[in-house]
């Protein structure tokens, strides 16, 4: 560990409670290294390569009979540090590097107790997921413990102090729904025992409620999911974040059941707590993509894109929200401002999309479109040699660019389209016919008899 101004600073204890985390440990370590200054590892029974690897890093190791307790095995941990601030950390996130600067100032704030971070979880393609918080910096106080089987969290605890909680604009990413799917059954059949078990210990406490809905919806069990949802909504005591989370979960269930008004009177209603959020724009679009409504969906979108160009995704008014790559967003924008001949701004969505993406062959083919559709050309043109460049086979665009050779009287160039999409399509009679045409415009007799006769010849066969 290699801690920064060590002595400038309140000291760090990194708790962490693993097992089996080879794949995962050493990128976690490593990306706190210079900001902790100790690292307290509870294992609860690792066979792997965890352990060495928490040596090398000078990690204090404890260990700890597994009980089916997250939160007893993560106040084991806090037993153990001596630093006056704790960082929360699992084996399979990492703190984001932008992030260090904002994590040391959170630390000399003496009138705060505990910070929220940002917790970003990619889905497996990384262009997608969801963006969390949770209150994984704060204090070494004794009064201050994990509550919870599963999910477990501090923040009752704090409250029952009545001390002074932050948000922070500390990332970390979390790549726990990355995983193949034999490790995300694995991980949802676990939490599935443990959430079980949390509401036959308190089952009239909504928020555990709240998260096994969660976790069915994740396995696909919409019906049991409803009737979690309806039941912590009925329990109640819920804050505003977690209703808004639930309005959403409600909306994408009603939605895979093919209830469309019932889902989006619920993602309306997440709207009405916060229009901060993606999650209830995302779902308007697909559901309104499946009752055909394509004006709405253009509103849906252009919510969404003025949400992500005012501020990046830094969720305060919601517990759980979902993002996309920004490119998919303009691109899906561009379809439906072409579809309802926008081509004007279906243009402009597209570009977008090429500055997020700028190898987007949806986009590129979009954008060309638009510009013929407002007859300009020449960009049109330049646009599918950036499409050609990367799709050499995509015969639509040369074929395009044949017909705007054609369009602009460079017949010549024309022919050189043609003939090319000729030989990737040699018995398609109709470019046959059509290089005839081209060279008849040239003055070229020979050549255009001889395209008509392959053209016959190949009708005859």
């Amino acid at each position: 560990m290699k801690p920064t101004n060590r002595s400038a600073r309140p000291t760090v204890s990194l708790c962490m409670i693993v097992k089996n985390e080879e794949a995962y440990l050493e990128w976690c370590l490593k990306s706190v290294e210079d900001v902790v200054d100790e690292i307290v590892i509870v294992d609860t029974g690792s066979s792997d390569r965890t352990l060495e690897i928490a040596r090398r890093f000078n990690a204090k190791i404890h260990h700890w009979r597994w009980a089916d307790d997250f939160a007893a095995a993560r106040n084991a941990s806090l037993r153990h540090a001596t630093g006056e601030w704790i960082l929360h950390l699992d084996a399979d996130e990492r703190l984001l590097p932008e992030s260090k600067a904002e994590l040391l100032r959170c630390l000399k704030d003496p009138g705060v107790t505990c910070y929220s971070v940002l917790i970003d979880s990619p889905a497996e393609q990384l262009k997608k997921g969801h963006i969390s918080r949770a209150h994984r910096l704060f204090r070494n106080l004794s009064g201050i413990r994990y509550s919870g089987r599963i999910h477990e969290q501090i923040s009752p605890s704090v409250a029952k102090l009545k001390r002074k909680a932050e948000v922070s604009n500390i990332k970390f990413l979390h790549l726990g729904y990355a995983k193949n799917a034999e490790e995300m059954q694995q991980k949802s059949d676990r939490n599935f025992k443990l959430l079980k078990q949390q509401i036959t210990d308190e089952p009239n406490h909504a928020y555990w409620r709240y998260l096994m809905a969660q976790n069915l919806i994740l396995s696909g069990n919409n019906q049991d999911a409803l009737v979690e949802l309806e039941t912590a909504l009925k329990i109640g005591k819920l804050p505003a974040d977690i209703q808004c989370s639930i309005f959403n979960n409600l909306a994408e269930v009603h939605m895979r059941l093919g209830d469309y008004p019932l889902a989006v009177e619920f993602a309306e209603k997440a709207l009405a707590i916060s229009k901060n959020q993606l999650t209830s724009y995302l779902l308007l679009n697909e559901i309104y993509g499946y009752l055909k409504d394509n004006l709405r969906q253009i509103d849906c979108l252009e919510s969404a894109v003025q949400l992500i160009e005012k501020t990046a995704l830094q969720p305060h008014e919601v517990a759980l929200d979902s993002y996309v790559d920004p490119a998919a967003l303009y691109l899906n924008l561009g379809h439906r401002y072409l579809q309802q001949k926008r081509t004007g701004d279906a243009a402009k969505s597209y570009q977008m999309a090429l500055r997020f993406d700028a190898e987007n062959v949806s986009a590129l083919r979009g954008l060309a479109d638009s510009l013929i559709e407002q007859q300009e050309l020449q960009q049109a043109a330049e646009i599918l040699e950036r499409l050609l460049a990367l799709v050499p086979d995509d015969r639509i665009a040369l074929e395009k660019q044949g017909w705007i050779a054609i369009k602009q009287q460079q017949f010549n160039l024309a022919i050189t389209h043609y003939a090319e999409l000729l030989h990737r399509l040699p018995g398609d009679t109709n470019i046959q016919r059509r290089l005839a045409a081209l060279y008849y415009k040239i003055g070229d007799v020979k050549k255009s008899k001889a395209c008509l006769l392959k053209s016959r010849a190949m009708s005859a066969q």
